[in-house]
């Protein structure tokens, strides 16, 4: 890569700040098999838990619409170090599960404000032909965090579980430094709405809503492809109840087990290719590029299906650890395409409303997708889940790649 000055200095702090959230993404990765194994979650609580990731998204919109209005990014970071963050070493005076799920509840809301202020740092700070291959680099230092620290609490945990609550004061003041130093990131915005009026609650609640109407609106393309993406969420979070389940109490795997199979070959992936997926996605329309990913992510469900059939044998925790290694290969693209899309989409237009509306629409899903998981698992069992995200990665996939066709004609 060829940068200038302002993208060297920019691509150092991202990778510093990456380094040390990488201790918080290895909590996203773990946080349901910890609470299924240490704190003896139910099937039902382990939905709602799986379900704070998305439904926190749905603050997205409202924090892209401060963001629009700020010429600043450095005091949001700031306050998702010290309140969304922080917090997380209370975990030590966890004891059970919903004080567990209201300290995971303000680690995810702020977190959906990370993203659509990452965004604003990359389409500004970023040549376009630059973005996806940096972004890639930045995933990849991110995944070795994961992959050292998921090894090691997996070993530590095994040893005596109750080392969870030490897990999360590690990730409480990791992702609190990681924040702190994305906040010292300069970026000069050139546009952003003027506040050039008393903002009434009414008004804060209902504007960032019709904002994203507007640009759902607006940009046709870009809600053709928030609609396929929004199928692979559906597919994607379907599993979410099913996975824990699967794993530790159908295949009864220990922590190393889960913590290898979920926090360390799924991230090999990610590791080796993120660079070589952004550099692709640097050259290639979002929609042919997310036709291919989500075509190959069936290929994850569908050995996950194939080892359901052989639980009883002594190979089985080999096909589940190949499975979430193709899911870590495919997952090297679908993250990048989730992560900067929208940059494409918006084009010279503020990227900030643009990721946070795709954010958002991850919560929107967020609402029943899990708990049309649960459904499935609790009916027609885990096998039904598996086909079922199956269908719907293929059907993303199908319509992403008539999206590709129609803009290429």
């Amino acid at each position: 890569m060829k940068l200038d000055r302002l993208e060297k200095q920019t691509f150092f702090l991202l990778l510093l700040g990456a380094f040390f959230n990488g201790f918080v993404i290895s909590s996203f990765l773990m946080y349901d098999v910890i609470a299924k194994k240490a704190l003896h979650a139910l099937d039902w609580q382990i939905t709602i838990l799986v379900m704070l990731w998305p439904v926190s998204n749905l603050f997205s919109i409202w924090w892209g619409k401060v963001l629009e209005h700020s010429r600043s990014l450095s005091k949001f970071f700031v306050l998702t170090a010290i309140i969304g963050r922080l917090p997380l070493v209370l975990m030590l005076f966890v004891t059970n599960f919903f004080q567990y799920l209201i300290l995971l509840l303000l680690l995810f809301s702020f977190n959906a404000l990370v993203s659509p202020a990452q965004n604003t740092i990359y389409q500004i700070n970023f040549k376009p032909k630059n973005r996806g291959e940096v972004f890639g680099y930045v995933a990849s230092l991110v995944t070795v965090t994961i992959l050292c620290f998921n090894f090691l609490g997996g070993k530590l945990l095994d040893i005596n579980e109750n080392l969870f609550r030490h897990f999360y004061v590690i990730v409480g003041i990791f992702g609190c430094y990681s924040a702190l130093i994305m906040a010292t990131i300069k970026v000069k915005k050139k546009r952003y709405f003027e506040v050039k009026e008393t903002i009434v609650l009414k008004k804060l609640l209902w504007k960032p809503v019709v904002r994203t109407i507007e640009v759902m609106k607006k940009n046709k393309n870009f809600a053709i492809f928030e609609r396929n993406f929004f199928i692979y969420g559906v597919g994607f979070m379907v599993l979410l109840p099913a996975i824990p389940k699967y794993l530790v109490e159908i295949l009864q795997m220990d922590y190393t087990q889960n913590f290898l199979a979920k926090g360390i070959i799924s991230q090999i992936g990610i590791l080796f290719l993120a660079p070589l997926a952004g550099k692709i996605f640097d050259r290639q329309h979002p929609a042919l590029f997310t036709f291919m990913a989500f075509g190959l992510l069936g290929l994850y469900p569908g050995i996950l299906l194939i080892s359901s059939f052989f639980i009883n044998s002594g190979f089985v925790n080999y096909i589940v650890y190949f499975a979430f290694l193709v899911f870590g290969i495919v997952m090297s693209a679908i993250f990048i395409s989730w992560s900067i899309s929208s940059i494409y989409f918006a084009g010279d237009e503020d990227v900030s409303m643009y990721q946070s509306v795709h954010v958002t629409l991850t919560g929107l899903r967020g609402l029943f997708a899990p708990f049309l998981g649960y459904l499935i698992l609790k009916t027609l069992g885990v096998q039904a889940v598996f086909v079922c995200a199956i269908l719907l990665f293929c059907t993303a996939s199908f319509l992403s790649y008539r999206q590709y066709i129609s803009k290429k004609n």
